[in-house]
């Protein structure tokens, strides 16, 4: 049996190179792992079912598209509370309560910080400090110039050294 030109094969090599990509941005976006999944899923279900109308070389920033395009849909305009994984000390027995008392609060104040930023600062800012992205691996995602990136990025730390009077 022959495969059609964009047919299963092509579809998983999609799937696996972009599916943890575009779920992290889903999540930061929504700050719900489910959610994420979901949504997630259901944009491989649309590019499924546009896949002989993709082009290869512009399919990242179509999925990047359809995943904003659906959470828009699943979540208008409702304030977002980003929920990191907390990062555990290596000993926190050792620790004082004190210190893990404004360890915690310091968690606490730097997500709320961080779901307060403008959404396109706060999504480039996370692919970049949290996945490791290149600003041109997003500005190619977005479909946006590089400068545009560091734009954005270099606003979202300029608003959070504002709230922790300190560089980061």
């Amino acid at each position: 049996m022959v495969e059609t030109v964009k047919g299963t094969v092509w579809f998983k090599r999609i799937f696996d190179e972009y599916y943890e990509f575009i779920r992290n941005y889903l999540f930061y976006l929504s700050a719900d792992m489910e959610l994420s999944e979901d949504l997630a899923q259901d944009v491989f279900m649309k590019m499924w079912q546009a896949k002989d109308k993709i082009k290869d070389e512009t399919i990242k920033p179509f999925l990047f598209k359809i995943a904003r395009n659906l959470f828009i849909n699943s979540h208008k305009r409702k304030k977002l509370d980003l929920k990191f994984i907390n990062t555990r000390l290596e000993n926190p027995a050792s620790e004082s309560p004190e210190f893990l008392l404004e360890m915690k609060e310091f968690d606490w104040r730097l997500q709320h910080a961080i779901s307060n930023l403008p959404e396109q600062c706060r999504t480039y800012f996370l692919l970049n400090r949290i996945d490791d992205m290149k600003y041109k691996e997003i500005a190619d995602s977005f479909g946006v110039s590089v400068k545009a990136v560091e734009k954005q990025i270099s606003k979202a730390l300029k608003i959070l050294r504002e709230k922790f009077d300190r560089k980061m």
